[in-house]
């Protein structure tokens, strides 16, 4: 049975029997601010570490809103957390490919998918395995290309902030056991739980714990036993069981008792070797590797060497037995990377036509035995192995953010004559092979490779780059992609675009701004010389700015940095909104120019500042606004009428330019997304250099 199976069965177990279990709390980590999810390198990082002996760990979480800013009131959002022990865990929310052969059978995390609205929600685990606990957490993703794109300042602005708490039950009898001998465990209402902890024998391939309890009336108790992993768990309420397991190599185990109903039980307990399963018929060479690593993060390799040589060297595989390496990944610096095994045939002898493949099984904790079909003997089944290696190429298999603790590596190699149709099933994992009469054990000589790097060999495919990223005092790798491809290693191209797509966004976005050259043309036509001149700045830098960002690499024309053409342009998109008003306002040629300046003064400054704010824009429009109604105003009194300015601009141009420019913004402002960006933002040049044509006045409106 699945080991998230037994979690649940046996936890059900003790809620249903009404259970009293107290909760101590260990540890906070409070305010950790989540970012929306778009790729890992978005997760933010929060680390506990469970005690020894810990009955029970509980992993409690509030998610709030925290307003910064803005107009409103925060809403709840979706939030995703996830819990693993040992390493972060490798997640996919996005659904996105991931290209590379990354290994299958990892150690199990728990999701939690939650609201921000304040409610407390709790992991509770029974019998965690001691050390480090890791929980990335995250706004939950959403479909970018279906995301608005919301104007700062707009709405409210506001932090999600997650707290986390440890909270821990220790038991009430810690005992220190030793292995082929009896111990009694007496648990009763008062003592009601117990930790053991035993040290195994080294290359123990299975063993078993005999329990036999004594009880007053029909007493019930849940065990676990623990290792780097949850082993195996069950609920006892029989007087003789025996528990069979495989034990995990140079590591202490933990077994804890809970009693669940009965006054008392007298539990005597005994760990032995298991005889009654799988014998082992191979025999096992064991060679060591040497760690070599190097001053960056996560790069370090596992070689094997001669007594005298400075370089790895290769090994023979022999036909009586199977070959076992063994590396060691340490806690928190190595995790953060991936490890990569490689396995390469060498000096395979072409003449006898025999197909010759070397199978891997890799494990945390133990070495599998090789079945005569080519299959892995786990903990809890037999499965196809994790790496098959022929003559042809080298084969390789990478393991994302490795668990700490002893790996082995079990190496076998085969050869096959003829046709064989059992052995093309069994190598390609399609069935699981206890045996295969074709499939016969030979010699071979191979090279082995087992390195850590960050990312997949340090590397993104072509489509990103690999960077570190720090969260919670740890670092780790991940890959920042480009071009539209995301996923772990960039492979998912999902949300690429083809090269029409990109040149028909592209054109949209720059060829939109040529509305600019009639607003150019009415203004020098009206003598309106340093409003031509903001316009054509406009016009310029808009189609520059557009042409090298929306190009995305392909299409791309960048005459300058983008961040300078993306403040040009921002800039100077302002300062005709300002020039427009103050011309509207007609002060006349002196206060014109000294409002003109003053305003080219005071919206660089806050262009530099936040040039996406929503007061950035507000400023020039609110002041201008005023500016023209003060001049409007004073024109009227003095003239003793309110039939200024004239009737054609007053009741035809004005209020057209006002409905335009109202159009643009509301479609600036709301309906934009990342999928019609091109498009809104393409009528919004539109709109701004039409709705300039018509509010731009003629010097005789205004006499």
């Amino acid at each position: 049975m699945p080991l998230h199976l037994i979690f649940l069965i046996i936890w059900s177990f003790v809620i249903e029997e009404g259970l009293c279990i107290t909760l101590k709390r260990v540890a906070l980590q409070p305010s950790n601010t989540l970012d929306d999810y778009y790729a890992y390198r978005h997760i933010s990082i929060i680390h506990f570490d469970v005690p020894e002996y810990s009955i029970t760990a509980g992993f409690k979480f509030t998610v709030k809103e925290e307003k910064t800013g803005g107009i409103g009131k925060c809403s709840a959002r979706n939030v995703s957390l996830y819990l693993k022990s040992g390493s972060i865990p490798l997640i996919r929310p996005d659904g996105s490919i991931i290209e590379a052969k990354l290994m299958k059978r990892r150690r199990k995390h728990y999701a939690l998918n939650i609201q921000s609205n304040g409610d407390e929600h709790m992991i509770t685990i029974d019998s965690p395995i001691p050390g480090d606990w890791y929980i990335i957490a995250f706004r939950s993703w959403t479909d970018p290309n279906s995301d608005k794109i919301k104007q700062q300042g707009l709405g409210a602005s506001c932090d999600t902030v997650l707290d986390a708490e440890l909270l821990i039950e220790m038991p009430s009898v810690i005992s220190f056991i030793e292995f082929n001998k009896d111990y009694e465990i007496v648990l009763n209402k008062n003592t009601d739980t117990s930790v053991a902890q035993i040290s195994m024998p080294n290359n123990l391939l299975n063993a078993v714990l005999a329990l036999n309890q004594s009880c007053e009336e029909n007493c019930k108790f849940a065990i676990h036993i623990v290792a780097q992993e949850h082993i195996t768990g069950q609920i006892v309420n029989d007087t003789d069981t025996l528990i069979p397991f495989k034990p995990y190599s140079k590591t202490f185990h933990y077994i804890t008792l809970r009693l669940l109903s009965g006054n008392m039980t007298s539990i005597f307990l005994r760990f032995e070797k298991d005889t009654t399963s799988f014998v082992e018929t191979n025999q096992v060479k064991c060679l060591n590797l040497i760690r070599k690593s190097l001053p960056e993060f996560f790069l370090f390799d596992y070689e094997h060497r001669g007594e005298n040589d400075t370089k790895a060297v290769p090994f023979n595989l022999t036909n009586d037995g199977i070959t076992v390496l063994d590396f060691e990944i340490g806690r928190v610096y190595d995790v953060g990377g991936t490890v990569t095994v490689k396995i390469k045939m060498l000096d395979v002898d072409k003449k006898d036509e025999k197909n010759v493949f070397v199978v891997a099984c890799i494990n945390l904790g133990y070495y599998s035995n090789i079945t005569a079909g080519g299959s892995c003997i786990r903990a809890q089944n037999v499965t196809g192995a994790d790496i098959y290696a022929n003559e042809t190429a080298p084969a390789h298999i990478h393991i994302p953010f490795p668990e700490p603790g002893r790996w082995y590596v079990t190496l076998k190699s085969f050869s096959i004559e003829g046709k064989c149709n059992c052995a093309e099933n069994c190598l390609n994992g399609t069935i699981i092979c206890q045996e295969c009469e074709c499939m016969i054990p030979c010699s071979v000589k191979i090279e082995t490779s087992i390195s850590s790097s960050p990312c997949i060999e340090g590397r993104c495919n072509s489509h990103g780059k690999c960077m570190h990223y720090m969260s919670g005092g740890f670092v780790f790798a991940a890959c920042y992609c480009t071009e539209g491809y995301r996923g772990f290693d960039c492979a998912d191209g999902t949300y690429v675009l083809g090269n029409k797509d990109i040149l028909v966004r592209c054109l949209m976005l720059t060829i939109s701004n040529l509305a600019f050259i009639g607003s150019i043309y009415l203004a020098i036509r009206r003598e309106y010389f340093t409003e031509a001149i903001v316009y054509t700045a406009v016009m310029f830098f808009s189609t520059f700015y557009h042409a090298c960002e929306a190009g995305e690499n392909v299409y791309s024309i960048c005459i300058m940095r983008l961040s300078v053409l993306q403040f040009c342009d921002f800039f100077n998109a302002l300062l005709s909104i300002w020039v427009t008003l103050v011309a509207m306002a007609s002060f006349g040629p002196k206060l014109t120019a000294f409002f003109q300046i003053l305003g080219a003064i005071v919206l660089a400054m806050s262009s530099e500042m936040d040039r996406t704010a929503l007061w950035v824009f507000l400023l020039p429009a609110i002041t201008g606004s005023s500016l023209i109604g003060l001049s409007w105003g004073l024109t009227c009194k003095r003239r003793k009428t309110v039939r200024y300015p004239s009737r054609v601009y007053r009741t035809i141009y004005f209020p057209a330019g006002l409905l335009i420019v109202s159009l643009g913004l509301v479609c600036y402002a709301f309906l934009q997304t990342r999928s019609n960006y091109h498009i809104v933002h393409s009528l919004w040049h539109i709109c701004v250099a039409v709705a300039v044509m018509l509010l731009l006045p003629k010097k005789h409106y205004m006499k």
